[in-house]
């Protein structure tokens, strides 16, 4: 019989000697038995010293006490307390025990004598002890044989808990006694049958058991157990359904104490006698002793004790004992199991700290089976925890071992199939072995409620489904219920352990999941900690305690608090009504309050814990703790709000229906089939169309909020991901240098990690001039930089903040800063001066400029320079980096989007950020924390899964008043734009965007890159793959698959070193054969890639979202001049007309991919920009050709009133909107007088570059914007929004369509009308209709007789003259 104790203060020496004395009270044979007492603190002399004393008060106790008055508990503790007739002598000999010891504890004793063996003796390193305290000499009347043993212990060796101990003791009895079976128990579980070994060997004996049959396991019961079971420890309705089912498989898990073994089972017999050993199956009855000796150690006493055992030998009562002292010691040496089966395939199994559940698992695992012995009268009592604390300990240790065996190879699935464990066992095996792993979707189910109230939606059931789980709670907990009242136990009693189920689940369970995982980590290793037991020798403690809970300060308590916290969160949350609206489906309801509630009760004893005091109290650091957690849960790290414009949606739902109805007239009414109504027709069929794309777009706007406070809170300023700044210039006249490096300088001065930042400036035009100018930046950014960080400057961009202070701003600032003002100022004046002048005069091609020295724009190498590099310091400016690519005059360069291209392969190979910002040249931080700001969307927990890339919006510092030139697109932005970010997200505008970079390397959400017709999984690809897809540099590919694999890499400080791997990236030739362009990085085949890329992203699945802070993000110059504007629409609409015609057409990513309907139309609503051209001029035309011919396309008699009303009620509409973003009437008028501009002349312009191109007349060019710097309005004011003509005949259709309405109206005033041929002619409503047009014109009306720039040059008006004379001309004709 094993005895075990592990710690001292733990396992208090009463529970120890109370246990020992009961087992030599047992009624067997006392010559036959064998009780080895183990231990392995420090020696304990204290328990060596009890046991001593113990054994003089046996020999009073035992004989004359307890067998000769049948006591039916033989243990003192209890039988003085329950047994009245018990002799004084006994009672006091008892009391005189516990005394001695008691004061043995208190003071220290001598250590000489036999105790002098434990004078150099330590915790975890001493000699080995064993002592034979009392030697049966074969009389059955008289004590058992009692040994003391203590294994050797050494630093260096390890030591395997309490499966090392018992694997001593097997050894050590096997030397000494060797019986056929072995009893062991806890050292606090005392026998409450003196009879059970009789039972136990009624299983083991039988002539089926025997053959069958490993052990025979006891039930656990507790002698002092609260009432109601408040800690749900007591598993009473758990081991009496699930333990009695699985004595119905394969038999009950060992559960470490209570057990009666057969030796030769736990020295790794099966059931056919052969034991397992790797591969082979050795006879080790048959075997020679170097196999046994491999097997059980080098002792031949013990290799000859082991093959009796296995062959059934037993022997006779060994009367001497203590000769076999120094043999046994022998087998306890640290060093005996070394190169061994011990904890392997014989003993007590190593590798988990739950070594009872792995020893049966193996056991069970060769084919034996197990049978629980249940007495009438209970076998074993022990101790149970008295306090939450010591639940919790104990639970997360069982979890933690468990979810070792299931992660080991001695998981239950193997046993079953390659060993001998049934299938319905290996079954039970996993649902005690997945504790561990159940934490998880508890702590996720417990959370969702919340989670649903917070956010207003529901994870319930609707309509039919709503009652199933409302029927499978009523059902478990009523079959629950029914089980525990079937086992004799209360109402209280089920209820706790419902409670104590969620608790130690969330809690207990969770803590041995995450000590499992940091081991798999190797960060900590898993400490076995011992269950305290204590000593209560009546109820009075149980009544006092009352099963209250108490608290440390313990992490372990953290999950439970703050699941707590959560749920009252929710509750408030839901009865204040703070929930956002619904944002699609059901919210949440009365079904979501209730699983709170529910919770909340069963978290009930934190709930008082919150409020309680001393040890009942929950501390206040694990509080503010989970109110950290709770918080992070609860706030996400932005906010989406949709709003609804219910003024705006009424005009443009009744805009519609008017459409809808005027066409319906026109279909209908006979006295419309004339040409003109046919134009008509087909006219407003199309503006219907394009009205339903832009309703569909504009009906659930949305915006953002973001939360850097949250983002700082949950991701420390030293782990903010890295971001890759990108820059794009491709001509210093039109793009000046100085322009570029104020951006620049803005870039370098964001409020963000220096060491976190690398600045990219792609100069497509190879200029000398760009460099010097960057050259001389980084010069000045060593001071302004600091100057801003360290005075925290809003304005970071140089030339706006000193033209807005001419003088050093009149604050409570320092004399130092008005010093590092002045000077800053005259360093800047100096660097632009400096800049001019190289402008002006050429720069000397020598040093660092000798590369240029050969290049020509079109015809030029790689250049890449580090600029400024970063050692790694957050005080110190980011990478600074020029790249011109290379390029050729027979290779094509895609424009922006292959300078894109190379910036990303460039930045990957040097950096490799997983986030890049891209800007125009002209786009200057106007906020210095954008960056933080874009963050919070794509580093969100719903973000960060489903968010490409995060917008912000283009807005502009030196806007001319009114805007007349209608391109600031404030409305737009407001309306269409918000619009778009309530579906999909809004488009990509080709600048102020942070990216993920594994979406440009072509990542879709589901993780997979698309290729042609496969999805490729490039992080499991082999090289050859990637090679196809990203190119044939070896070192970008392994920065591509890190990026996509999210692999972030610690900051680069020597960039210089990756310039010769970033110039093969570069080259022209790289891109060739690969995905570049058609699937990854930045999309070719039009001139606006922006929208081609925005487009591929959300066709993949991706959603993007608008960043738009309180204080604006960036901001740029905005086209000048109407020549500008015109341009730069021509492109747009160009390129957008390109994306509309190829196989990215959005129908095609609706139809094949995961572009969502309605973002489908909000981008035919763009990307139809160029075809509403054609319309657009035709009905422009159709008033004058109405009055020229005496005929009316407009509706009569019941119609008339429906194209009035629709005018009124579109104008009404879009004037409360722009009144509504705090615009003018002028400016209102500015726009839909540029709308028609524009539309008829530019995308009229852009619409016929890709017929042409469609002809292979001449291709597409892509036209840089100009740009121009103003400090000041001086400028605006100035100009005044004035038009200006140049020759280009851009301005030929307009000029056409104003000089048709001017001959029509001419035409009209003086009658030189023919007569009505059939119905209606020409009346009224067409001369408004034309005058209306001459007014959107009248800046074309000026120009024709302006002069200079101000006036429409001679050629276009002749050709504008041609063009309206043969329309007058044909238009009579037919």
């Amino acid at each position: 019989m094993f005895v075990k104790p592990l710690f001292l203060s733990q396992e208090q020496s009463f529970n120890v000697l109370n246990s020992v004395g009961i087992k030599t009270g047992r009624d067997r044979g006392d010559e036959r038995i064998i009780l080895l007492r183990k231990t392995i603190q420090d020696g304990f002399k204290m328990i060596f010293y009890g046991n001593l004393r113990a054994n003089s008060r046996k020999r009073i106790d035992n004989p004359l006490d307890v067998k000769k008055i049948n006591a039916d508990r033989p243990i003192p503790l209890r039988g003085f307390q329950l047994v009245l007739s018990l002799r004084t002598r006994a009672r006091k000999e008892y009391e005189s025990l516990c005394s001695k010891i008691m004061n043995a504890a208190q003071n220290s004793i001598p250590l000489i004598g036999e105790f002098a063996i434990f004078s150099n003796t330590q915790l975890r390193n001493h000699p080995t002890i064993i002592k034979v305290i009392c030697e049966n000499k074969g009389l059955s009347d008289e004590l058992p044989h009692l040994v003391y043993v203590s294994r050797e212990k050494k630093k260096q060796h390890p030591h395997h808990y309490k499966a090392g101990a018992m694997n001593v003791l097997t050894r050590v009895s096997g030397v000494m006694t060797n019986a056929p079976f072995i009893l062991n128990v806890d050292c606090d579980m005392y026998v409450h049958n003196p009879k059970i070994v009789l039972h136990a060997l009624c299983i083991l004996p039988d002539s089926k058991g025997e053959k069958e049959v490993a052990f025979s396991q006891c039930i656990q019961q507790f002698y002092d157990a609260l009432k109601d079971d408040p800690f749900g420890n007591q598993l009473v309705a758990t081991f009496f359904y699930l333990g009695g089912g699985l004595a119905g498989l394969q038999g009950i898990f060992y559960i470490g104490t209570n057990c009666l073994h057969r030796r030769k089972v736990i020295y790794g017999l099966s059931p056919d006698h052969h034991i397992q050993n790797g591969k082979k199956d050795h006879d080790i009855t048959n075997g020679k002793f170097s196999k046994k000796k491999r097997i059980f150690g080098s002792s031949k006493g013990f290799v000859g004790s082991t093959t009796d055992a296995l062959e059934g030998k037993t022997l006779a009562s060994n009367n001497n004992i203590w000769k076999y002292v120094e043999a046994a010691k022998e087998v306890v040496s640290c060093e005996y199991e070394y190169d061994t089966a011990w904890g392997k395939e014989v003993g007590w199994m190593y590798g988990t700290t739950s070594e009872d559940a792995l020893t049966g698992l193996k056991i069970h695992t060769k084919g034996w089976r197990f049978e629980v012995c249940s007495p009438d009268l209970i076998a074993f009592m022990g101790c149970s925890p008295k306090d939450i604390i010591t639940v919790m300990v104990q639970q997360r240790r069982w979890v933690s071992g468990l979810l070792e065996i299931l992660l080991s190879n001695h998981c239950p699935i193997f046993g079953t199939l390659f060993g001998k464990l049934q299938f319905r066992q290996c079954l039970g095996y996993l649902w005690v072995t997945t504790w561990g792993l159940r934490c998880v979707p508890e702590i996720c189910y417990s959370l969702l409620p919340a989670y649903c109230i917070i956010n207003n939606s529901t994870f319930l059931p609707k309509d039919l489904g709503q009652w199933i789980p409302t029927t499978l709670f009523v059902i478990y907990n009523i079959s629950t219920f029914v089980e525990y009242l079937g086992t004799g136990l209360s109402i209280r009693t089920w209820w706790n352990s419902q409670r104590m189920a969620r608790i130690t689940t969330t809690n207990a369970w969770f803590f041995g999941l995450l000590s499992i995982v940091l081991k798999l980590l190797r960060i900590s290793d898993i400490v076995f900690e011992i269950t305290r037991k204590e000593q209560s020798s009546s109820n009075e403690s149980a009544k006092e305690n009352n099963g209250r809970f108490i608290f440390n300060e313990s992490p372990i308590f953290i999950p439970g608090t703050t699941i707590l916290l959560i749920q009252l969160i929710a509750l408030v949350t839901k009865l204040l009504g703070w929930q956002p609206r619904v944002r699609n489906g059901h919210g949440s309801g009365i079904g979501e309050v209730l699983c709170c509630s529910y919770l909340v009760v069963c978290y009930s004893p934190f709930f008082k814990g919150l409020f309680g005091k001393g040890k009942y109290g929950i501390p206040l650091s694990t509080i503010c703790k989970s109110m950290v957690l709770a918080f992070l849960f609860n706030l996400p790290l932005y906010d989406k709000f949709w709003v609804k414009h219910t003024f705006s949606r009424t005009m443009d739902s009744l805009t519609l229906l008017l459409l809808l109805l005027l066409l319906g007239y026109r279909i209908f009414c006979h006295d419309s089939y004339t040409f003109p109504c046919f134009v008509a027709v087909i006219c407003e069929s199309w503006f219907t169309c394009f009205w339903i794309f832009i309703i569909s777009t504009k009906w659930s706007p949305a915006f953002t909020k973001t939360h850097i406070d949250r983002l700082l809170l949950r991701v420390p300023e030293a782990e903010l991901p890295a971001v890759d700044l990108f820059v794009t210039t491709a001509d210093p006249v039109l793009e000046p240098p100085i322009i570029t490096i104020n951006t620049v300088l803005s870039l370098l001065a964001l409020d963000y990690p220096a060491n976190k930042l690398a600045c990219y400036v792609s100069d497509d035009g190879c200029s000398p001039l760009n460099f010097y100018a960057l050259l001389e930046a980084s010069k000045f950014a060593k001071l302004w930089v600091p100057f801003c960080k360290n005075y925290n400057i809003q304005l970071r961009v140089p030339f706006r903040y000193f033209s807005h202070n001419t003088n050093p701003p009149n604050t409570e600032h320092s004399q130092q800063f008005i010093q590092d003002w002045l000077r800053l100022k005259k360093e800047y004046e100096s660097l632009c001066s400096k800049i001019m002048n190289a402008a002006t005069n050429s720069i000397p091609l020598i040093g660092e400029f000798a590369i240029f020295s050969n290049t020509q724009l079109r015809n030029h190498p790689t250049i890449i320079k580090v600029i400024c590099e970063n050692k790694g310091l957050s005080d110190e400016l980011p990478h600074l980096v020029y790249v011109s690519r290379e390029k050729k005059k027979q290779h094509p360069h895609h424009y922006k989007a292959g300078a894109m291209n190379v910036l990303t392969r460039v930045s990957g190979v040097m950096t490799n950020a997983p986030f890049i910002l891209n800007v125009d040249c002209d786009m200057y931080v106007h906020n210095p924390k954008i960056v933080l700001h874009a963050l919070c969307i794509l580093l969100d927990s719903k973000g960060e899964k489903e968010v490409a890339f995060s917008q912000c919006i283009q807005q502009f510092y030196d806007a001319l008043k009114d805007d007349p030139f209608g391109n600031q697109l404030v409305a737009t932005f407001l309306y269409l734009g918000g619009g778009l970010a309530g579906l999909q997200g809004i488009f990509y505008i080709g600048t102020n965007c942070l990216h993920r970079r594994k979406v440009i390397y072509g990542l879709s959400p589901d993780h997979h890159i698309q290729n042609g017709k496969k999805d490729h999984d490039i992080t499991n690809g082999k090289f050859s793959e990637k090679k196809r897809i990203f190119g044939s540099s070896k070192g970008f590919v392994e920065s591509a698959t890190d990026a996509l694999e999210g692999k972030t890499l610690a900051s680069n400080n020597n960039i210089w070193k990756y310039v010769e791997a970033a110039k093969e990236v570069a080259s022209c030739e790289y891109e060739y054969d690969t995905a570049w362009g058609k699937e990854v990085g930045w999309m070719y085949g039009s001139t606006s890639e922006d929208a081609l890329t925005g487009l591929k992203i959300h066709t993949k699945g991706w959603r993007s979202e608008v960043c738009s802070p309180d204080l604006i993000a960036f901001m740029g110059c905005s086209p000048q001049d109407i020549i500008t504007v015109m341009v730069q629409q021509r492109r747009w609409v160009s390129g957008l007309l390109e994306i509309l015609l190829s196989n990215h057409c959005p129908i095609f990513g609706t139809l094949f991919g995961k572009l969502q309907f309605r973002q489908c139309l909000g981008y035919l609503w763009v990307t139809t920009w160029g075809l509403r051209s054609v319309p657009e001029i035709c009905y422009s035309l159709l008033p004058a050709y109405c009055i020229i011919n005496n005929s009316t396309f407009l509706p009569k008699e019941l119609g008339q009133g429906i194209p009035t009303t629709l005018f009124v009620i579109y104008n009404i509409s879009t004037v409360v909107e722009y009144l509504g973003t705090g615009l003018s009437i002028r400016t209102w008028w500015n726009s839909q007088r540029m709308a028609r501009i524009t539309t008829t002349n530019a995308w009229f312009s852009g619409f016929l570059s890709i017929v042409l191109k469609l002809l292979r007349i001449s291709d597409t060019v892509f036209e840089i914007t100009k740009k121009e710097q103003s400090s000041s309005n001086e400028s605006a004011k100035e100009n005044n929004g004035r038009f200006i003509f140049n020759e280009s005949p851009i301005f030929i259709p307009g000029t056409t369509i104003l000089l048709i309405q001017l001959i029509a109206l001419v035409t009209k005033l003086l009658g030189w009308q023919p007569r009505v041929r059939n119905g209606h002619g020409s009346g009224i409503e067409e001369m408004l209709c034309c005058s209306y047009l001459v007014v959107c014109y009248w800046p074309f009306f000026k120009g024709l007789f302006g002069k200079g720039k101000y006036g429409i040059p001679l050629s276009t008006i002749c050709k504008s003259m041609v063009l309206a004379f043969l329309f007058v001309y044909f238009g009579k004709a037919y």
